[in-house]
């Protein structure tokens, strides 16, 4: 498989879910304890710098555990891929021959484990700082192209300025990535800009710059736009819809994804 291009390093989903209300910090959660459940739909569709474009349909389930200052999280989607064939999916982004002949696979994606723990118990200065942990594991059909059977292992630090209804936020991380047979991934750098608004009757607005690394020496960074709109609801429910322009060939020329969670709080 000629390997042009490399997807970004984490997941836009979940991004999109810390930007769309999963913002506040760790040091906000109950002491007693919040489980948050989440479903969501993820379509993109982009040529990554082949001939053909790729499809990918991304459902994740998710379930999000916070307690005093800590949040953990565990992520289990599934995969639909339409494009040339011999592509792999790295964080929902595919890597594909432009010689391929058309194919189409689904199935389990990689299952994402995280962690995240704030450093303070209140704003300073109006300022939050997270720091956490991602493992992604090699859970995904190797021999489908859904993943590349490999472990990947990150970091990241997250700040947060509470501004009234404005939350301008910032994530840095490095990533560790695991080389399947055939590749030589490098280990990346990865951040996100982005600015949170609170409106009124229960609706936020915001948008999400994220870059990434290239993993490869000949592939390119991934380099997107989101722009999304959540709701609250009553009894704890959330409706998260956004959509997402790429500027690279590492990166869908489109996206959009809608995600519902519920929550044992209100």
């Amino acid at each position: 498989m000629s390997v042009q291009n490399i997807p970004a390093a984490t997941c836009r989903l979940a991004v999109a879910i810390i930007a769309t209300g999963l913002l506040a910090p760790a040091a906000l959660a109950a002491d007693e304890g919040k489980l948050t459940l989440s479903a969501g739909v993820d379509f993109s569709s982009g040529d990554y710098g082949s001939n053909t474009d790729t499809e990918v349909w991304y459902l994740p389930l998710t379930a999000k555990y916070e307690l005093g200052r800590s949040i953990f999280k565990l992520t289990m989607p599934y995969l639909r891929v339409s494009g040339p064939s011999g592509c792999v999916i790295i964080d929902g982004r595919p890597v594909c021959d432009a010689s391929g002949a058309a194919s189409s696979e689904e199935g389990l994606g990689d299952v994402v484990l995280g962690y995240s723990y704030s450093l303070m118990p209140k704003p300073v200065a109006g300022f939050f700082i997270d720091l956490g942990g991602k493992v992604k594991l090699g859970t995904a059909d190797e021999d489908k192209g859904l993943g590349t059977g490999k472990n990947d292992y990150s970091v990241q630090a997250d700040v947060y300025y509470l501004a009234g209804q404005f939350t301008p936020f910032a994530t840095l991380g490095y990533r560790f990535m695991g080389d399947p047979a055939g590749y030589d991934f490098n280990d990346t750098w990865f951040g996100s800009l982005g600015l949170a608004y609170k409106l009124a009757n229960q609706n936020s607005v915001g948008a999400l710059w994220d870059l990434r690394q290239k993993l490869t020496n000949d592939g390119e960074g991934a380099n997107e736009l989101m722009l999304y709109w959540s709701h609250n609801f009553a009894a704890g429910y959330k409706l998260q819809t956004y959509a997402v322009a790429g500027f690279s060939d590492a990166s869908p020329d489109y996206g959009l994804g809608v995600m519902l969670q519920m929550s044992t709080q209100k």
